[in-house]
């Protein structure tokens, strides 16, 4: 192995299903699969010097205990790392980027996740969709995103991304869309890079210089759901002492009714009411847009669990902290 090859750690954390030459779907469960799983991917070792670190199985869920888990482990070993690639679920790596951009703020290293296209192990349920895949792309795209992301790991970018695919997308920006074909991230903005004959990453891409900022504390548990209009909310008050905030999304422009309003005031605990378009306001909420859904929800979660007080959690929901804001 070349003595130039860059450290490159490769946290496990789910979305590890891949395909064995004979076929088979294998995927890293506990510690004692990391070798053969590595072992089906030669040509990883040939990109960088990768040190795998078990975080989580395949079947286990993925959540503010396993995101701060990452977050911790990538403190303890960012001195002696080129950069870090994670590979975890694929419905939660967006919230997986963005836990990781919150907590991890101006960290001079990069962080890239990926994942494959199927998780967890239990594929009685997924035969038809394994096989449409197969047939496809011949697999399940791990084995490419691991390729392109432990390359884009030796490069810095200013934040946290997500290498799936073509596309290299800032976590910020980035949308699910399982109805696309080779890429299933979208961007609402430009891509951060692009894969064609070679790996492309923009230019003039912001680098912030300021001290690295780390917020170790576990996210925040939120209650979060969809207001539908003209249908009153019916939430026992004592259920709510479970969670530190409530997050609703809201029609855009459409005004609360009287009552939930009422409800509102009277819950007395912190509430953030998001649309991507302008919301309308409501005393006793703050109103988020203009940025993701999956960012203002993994914002409201970080915010709440630094025990800020009402005034600083209302400027800093409305500060433009890791420019996930788009103007």
């Amino acid at each position: 192995m070349p003595k130039n090859n860059k450290k490159i750690f490769l946290f496990l954390a789910g979305g590890t299903c891949i395909f064995t030459e004979a076929g088979h779907i294998f995927s890293v469960k506990s510690q004692d699969d990391i070798e053969d799983w590595l072992a089906q991917m030669p040509e990883l070792n040939i990109l960088a010097d990768i040190e795998p670190v078990f975080i989580s199985g395949e079947d286990d869920l993925i959540g503010p205990n396993i995101w701060q888990t990452i977050a911790k482990e990538i403190i303890k070993r960012s001195e002696e790392a080129d950069g870090f690639v994670i590979v975890s679920k694929i419905d939660q790596l967006i919230n997986t980027s963005l836990a990781l951009t919150f907590a991890l703020q101006n960290l001079k290293k990069t962080i890239i996740t990926t994942t494959s296209r199927i998780s967890g192990s239990n594929f009685i349920d997924k035969k038809e969709v394994i096989s449409n895949l197969k047939n496809k792309y011949g697999g399940l795209s791990l084995r490419s995103n691991l390729i392109n992301a432990i390359q884009v790991a030796q490069q810095p970018l200013p934040a946290p991304a997500i290498m799936f695919g073509t596309r290299l997308i800032a976590a910020t920006r980035a949308i699910f869309d399982p109805l696309g074909d080779v890429n299933v991230f979208s961007s609402i903005s430009d891509c951060w890079g692009k894969v064609d004959f070679g790996i492309n990453v923009k230019s003039n891409l912001k680098y912030n210089q300021q001290k690295a900022k780390i917020y170790s504390d576990k996210l925040a548990d939120i209650l979060v759901f969809d207001d539908i209009p003209g249908v009153p909310w019916s939430f026992d008050r004592r259920a709510l002492t479970a969670y530190r905030g409530i997050f609703i999304k809201v029609d855009s422009y459409q005004k609360l009714g009287k009552n939930k309003q009422e409800q509102i005031i009277k819950w007395k605990m912190p509430i953030v009411l998001y649309n991507y378009h302008l919301t309308s306001t409501s005393k006793g909420a703050i109103s988020v847009s203009n940025c993701t859904f999956n960012t203002a929800l993994i914002k409201t979660m970080w915010a709440l669990s630094n025990e800020f007080n009402k005034k600083d959690f209302e400027n800093i929901m409305t500060q433009n902290i890791i420019e996930e804001f788009l103007n």
